[in-house]
């Protein structure tokens, strides 16, 4: 699969000084160090085999599906052969259910088709939202709701799309495992108290490290989509090829990131 290579990512903010900066009201730098270390170890886990799994898959392809159905002359019953219900007027409403049915009727692990479905609205909502601020159609009640799609059926519109999908992905594991290791070494139930509402705090800057972390995926996601989804629907194996690349290459960065900060 060829790509841009890219070097150790520059970040705005390392990842333990984020956790430094939510937990230093009340944990040592030791409690704070195993904290950043065991959040990331336990994302590194669960990305060594993501991939494989049906819910995972299944919202990858709902975003190729998505991004194609604008190409056809009849967007919404494009998507009906492949099992998604949308009319050709839809609201993020209507999205969000779709993409619960479609992921969950392939369903394998609740944790990961749950993660998936959350990385997978936030993703389409975060578009939409982007289309309709660049094209003011907002309040023209007369549009098609696949207009705000067309620029996603391309490879460049698509690996602007991807790398959304995966920092989502990443954001949301890294709050969920932070949170989770904050609430077993922090035993004061103020001070978890305060830790969550510091985290609260700190989303942002959570995010932020998500989305520069998720450009390793960026740089590839153009290619392979012109290559293998932009005139067709990839295969399952195709998709689960790109899938697990995406995965194994975010786990590299967050890795030598790991590393570098001891």
């Amino acid at each position: 699969m060829g790509h841009e290579r890219i070097g150790y990512l520059p970040k705005s903010k390392k990842w333990r000084d984020i956790v430094d900066e939510i937990a230093n009201f009340t944990a040592n730098s030791d409690t704070i160090a195993q904290i950043a270390n065991h959040t990331t170890k336990n994302l590194i886990e669960r990305y060594n085999n993501i991939e494989v799994d049906n819910g995972v898959l299944a919202s990858f392809k709902f975003l190729i599906l998505l991004s194609q159905a604008p190409r056809h002359k009849n967007p919404s019953e494009f998507l009906a052969k492949q099992g998604i219900q949308l009319p050709t007027n839809f609201n993020l409403l209507g999205l969000s259910r779709a993409i619960r049915e479609f992921i969950n009727s392939s369903s394998e692990s609740k944790e990961y088709s749950a993660f998936a479905n959350h990385a997978l609205i936030e993703t389409v909502s975060q578009w939409t939202k982007q289309s309709q601020i660049q094209k003011s159609i907002q309040f023209d009640i007369d549009k098609n709701s696949f207009d705000e799609w067309r620029t996603a059926a391309d490879g460049s519109g698509f690996c602007e799309l991807s790398r959304m999908f995966f920092s989502n992905f990443t954001d949301n594991y890294l709050r969920y495992f932070l949170e989770r290791e904050a609430s077993a070494k922090i035993n004061n139930l103020f001070d978890r108290d305060t830790f969550n509402k510091k985290l609260d705090e700190h989303v942002n800057e959570i995010s932020k490290h998500a989305f520069e972390t998720s450009k390793i995926t960026q740089s590839f996601s153009a290619g392979w989509f012109n290559k293998n989804a932009k005139d067709e629907i990839p295969s399952i194996e195709k998709i689960q090829g790109f899938v697990s690349f995406c995965f194994k290459k975010l786990n590299s960065e967050i890795t030598r990131e790991k590393e570098f900060e001891k």
